[in-house]
């Protein structure tokens, strides 16, 4: 598969033209412009959980990932249940449901060694 040169690399997914969108997700293309809404959702979403960031920063490739992997669980969640919506009165919303694991960990890596209970040794 061939990626078109993306002028904002670093940048989050505002528009479901973007060609990282396809790349990301392949039926992504099955919604069309109907996506805007819950990219910002998830840029919200992403950006308020993520460690924060200089201002000048480029966003990380792995945040790009996890906002793409966030938009594709509102857009699911929103064919799903009546629950708690986020969305302008009378027009379209999105439901909104606690973010994937493996959302969490694109945004916020685990770092270390894992640690399976008991005491752990005082170093000296």
């Amino acid at each position: 598969m061939t990626v078109q040169p993306v002028a904002d690399e670093g940048s989050w997914i505002t528009e479901s033209t973007d060609p990282r969108l396809r790349v990301l997700w392949p039926g992504a293309e099955d919604y069309g412009d109907g996506l805007e809404w819950p990219l910002q959702v998830a840029i919200t979403q992403c950006a308020t959980f993520a460690p924060a960031l200089a201002d000048d920063a480029p966003v990380p490739t792995n945040w790009v990932a996890a906002q793409v992997l966030q938009t594709r669980a509102l857009v699911r969640a929103g064919v799903v249940g009546d629950g708690d919506r986020a969305g302008i009165d009378g027009g379209e919303t999105v439901a909104l449901f606690p973010m994937d694991w493996t959302v969490k960990n694109l945004l916020r890596p685990r770092n270390g060694r894992p640690y399976f209970g008991g005491r752990r040794k005082e170093q000296p």
